[in-house]
């Protein structure tokens, strides 16, 4: 059982970045629409609705505090379970950048979701990344989600939250091109030692310049001087240690743009006496810098 994803009012927070104006000012009127009637959707109920935004047989939705729903009948069912427990009064996207990745498209924002429980009217809200399968011989690009992440922008405790029955699939292993495959490995394996060492600053010299990264319980990170701060910070030296750390891959999708990494990883930490683990998942979006190498672009992660 895990808890519902629910909060009682987060946060607001300024990025300080201007918008980004996506190259395809068609593709992203074509999201915003699919995003209102996702929204129109959810606000009715309509369970029916909901899923036809999604691909079917090749998808994953990455719910925060929940794990990993990797079918379209383990959706369905967070959906009807959500909705059982609570009324959605409104849903809002903003959307800050629309990337077209040649077959696919990133989007990335925030949004607000407002409803209510037990006739308390609740706020959550967060950021959130989305890769839509295109088709650009149909006018509206034939946009369905292939994967989707999301969270909150600060700490939160789900303790007073409804529960829900996590769906227990275990993650897929689609892999086609096993010379990638091995390679986003190789980097993974670097950034477990880097973590693992509390070597924050290298850590951050893994994203490229004009990254941008999606935390747990913090805003976005906009930019490698910000990037760099937070990775500095949070993988100080201290009395922390990651006794052991495991970062997988389900599925890897690779475009003539980009490779988009759909991961999950756990965490074995100790602290003055405390101890625990951290399970949680990303979708990761990596380019090649002007070597060949494979650069982290942008990075949403979140805990089960």
């Amino acid at each position: 059982m895990k808890k519902l994803l629910l909060l009682i009012l987060l946060s607001v927070y300024t990025y300080g970045t201007s918008q980004i104006v996506s190259s395809d000012n068609s593709l992203w009127k074509s999201i915003a629409l699919k995003n209102k009637a996702f929204s129109e959707a959810l606000i009715s109920g309509n369970i029916d609705r909901i899923m036809d935004s999604y691909m079917q047989n090749l998808v994953v939705m990455m719910p925060e505090h929940s794990t990993a729903c990797y079918t379209n009948d383990a959706i369905k069912d967070f959906y009807t379970q959500l909705l059982a427990k609570a009324k959605v009064t409104g849903f809002n996207k903003e959307i800050y950048q629309v990337e077209n990745l040649d077959g696919y498209a990133l989007e990335i924002g925030t949004f607000t979701t407002n409803y209510t429980k037990n006739n308390l009217p609740i706020s959550y809200t967060g950021k959130y990344m989305v890769i839509w399968r295109t088709s650009e011989k149909l006018d509206d690009y034939g946009l369905k989600i292939v994967g989707e992440i999301w969270s909150a922008n600060d700490y939160f405790d789900d303790a007073i939250l409804p529960e829900i029955t996590d769906n227990k699939s275990p993650a897929p292993y689609d892999v086609y091109n096993k010379t990638l495959a091995a390679e986003i490995k190789d980097r993974n394996e670097k950034i477990k030692q880097l973590v693992q060492q509390r070597k924050g600053t290298e850590h951050a010299a893994l994203f490229m310049p004009d990254a941008i990264y999606m935390p747990y319980y913090e805003p976005m990170y906009i930019g490698s001087k910000k990037i760099n701060a937070y990775f500095t910070e949070h993988e100080k030296p201290g009395t922390l240690k990651i006794e052991a750390i495991d970062i997988n891959t389900s599925r890897i999708i690779e475009t003539k743009k980009a490779v988009i990494e759909f991961g999950y990883y756990t965490v074995n930490w100790a602290d003055s006496g405390s101890s625990g683990t951290v399970k949680g998942k990303s979708i990761n979006i990596w380019k090649r810098d002007k070597s060949g190498i494979l650069m982290m672009y942008r990075q949403m992660v979140n805990h089960d």
